[in-house]
């Protein structure tokens, strides 16, 4: 839904109708530009602290022969009853239940601590005032209870009974070659995306768009109004929106200018590439801007709309040919020396998962229109876009189970 949201921001952006421009435009050499990317190896740490990260969401679970603790998982057999008759949703059979993670109704789970397998345990309780089933809501009840067994969390062991558990593969040799290709492969996805949007970025600063003053100002006034009425349906003016970026109103409406200024030019920029290269977006380009944004064509269109989505295809396939006619040169890191020790290991997976996480942020916004541009134009159109948002921010369990 995240992608979605960045998604429709850029649909408006591509939405832009630049007309009645004047003057002469100088577009930038958009082939054969050079970029610089991060190295596409994978090294051993950064699949030794995925490995890691697979093993700790997998743990162990030993049955043990000791009184059970907090963070035990007893296995039970339940029956509810309130005076007498069972009630509904009240009863388990072989339920595993983690204590402490309050699952169940207060006074339940830890009315099993100290239980050992073979234990009967009779727990008089009280549902809550505002629980969710009325006839249920502030009734006293009893469960009858027989624990199974006691199991408790160990930290999984790398080999094959391990892989065997939570892998197709019967080795852990297979398991690493495995989780090494699809890092290679999320690798070189982060970093294609990222390349479009860099080279863009290039032409764009590159190149000088003539723009139509009253389009400028025709698009700014729907921006300004667009945030003078968010603020008002979140009982706040533009002043206290501004605010929240730190700064006035003033220089809040000089950042959607900015802004505004930026996508309109970026869009011109594309438009003006896809016009000279004749690139037409196909059904194969459709789809992979659908996969890209981890949907399908059909719901992205139900959601935006055709013109708006033809137009993101268009500006994903434009971004694609830059990237694909430019020419890449690696980055220097020492990523590769960093898998030698786990300390380094450690390092890798916090930077990998970072960087997961920011080209998973910009993906769509960069298939859209205004995501690759100058540090200073791509910081106002952050902040023009997440304003809702952000705007927004400033504004038990079920059932016995």
């Amino acid at each position: 839904m995240k992608k979605f949201a960045l998604l429709c921001i850029c649909g408006a952006v591509a939405a832009a109708v630049l007309t009645g421009c004047s003057g002469s435009d100088k577009l930038a050499q958009y082939k054969g530009v050079e970029v610089y990317v991060a190295s596409r190896e994978v090294s051993e740490g950064e699949v030794y602290a995925k490995v890691k990260e697979i093993m700790d969401a997998n743990p162990n679970y030993v049955e043990v022969d000791r009184p059970a603790k907090e963070g035990d998982i007893v296995n039970i057999d339940y029956v509810g009853t309130q005076d007498g008759v069972e009630f509904a949703g009240g009863t388990g059979d072989g339920v595993d239940l983690t204590l402490g993670s309050n699952r169940f109704i207060e006074g339940f789970e830890s009315g099993l601590i100290g239980t050992k397998k073979g234990d009967h345990k009779v727990l008089n309780l009280t549902f809550p005032e505002n629980y969710s089933e009325a006839a249920l809501a502030g009734q006293a009840v009893e469960f009858s209870v027989d624990v199974n067994a006691v199991k408790e969390k160990q930290d999984a062991v790398l080999d094959d009974a391990f892989v065997q558990r939570v892998s197709p593969f019967q080795t852990v040799d297979e398991f690493m070659a495995d989780t090494k290709a699809d890092l290679e492969t999320e690798k070189n996805r982060q970093i294609d995306t990222q390349k479009q949007q860099d080279v863009l970025s290039l032409v764009v600063n590159d190149s000088d768009m003539k723009l139509s003053r009253s389009e400028v100002s025709k698009r700014y006034n729907q921006e300004l109004d667009n945030y003078t009425q968010q603020a008002k349906a979140f009982g706040t003016t533009l002043s206290g929106m501004a605010q929240s970026y730190g700064t006035d109103e003033a220089g809040f409406k000089q950042m959607i200018m900015a802004s505004v200024k930026q996508q309109m030019k970026t869009q011109k920029v594309i438009d003006t590439i896809a016009a000279q290269e004749n690139l037409v977006p196909d059904d194969a380009d459709r789809q992979a801007f659908a996969e890209m944004n981890g949907t399908d064509i059909n719901t992205l269109v139900d959601s935006y709309g055709e013109e708006t989505v033809a137009e993101l295809v268009k500006n994903y396939k434009v971004m694609k040919f830059l990237a694909d006619n430019a020419v890449e040169k690696t980055a220097g890191t020492e990523e590769g020396a960093a898998g030698e020790t786990e300390a380094a290991e450690s390092t890798v997976a916090a930077e990998t998962t970072a960087a997961a996480g920011t080209a998973a942020a910009e993906t769509t916004a960069a298939a859209g229109t205004a995501a690759a541009e100058t540090t200073a134009a791509a910081e106002t159109t952050a902040a023009n876009a997440t304003a809702a948002e952000e705007t927004t921010q400033a504004q038990t369990e079920s059932n016995a189970q």
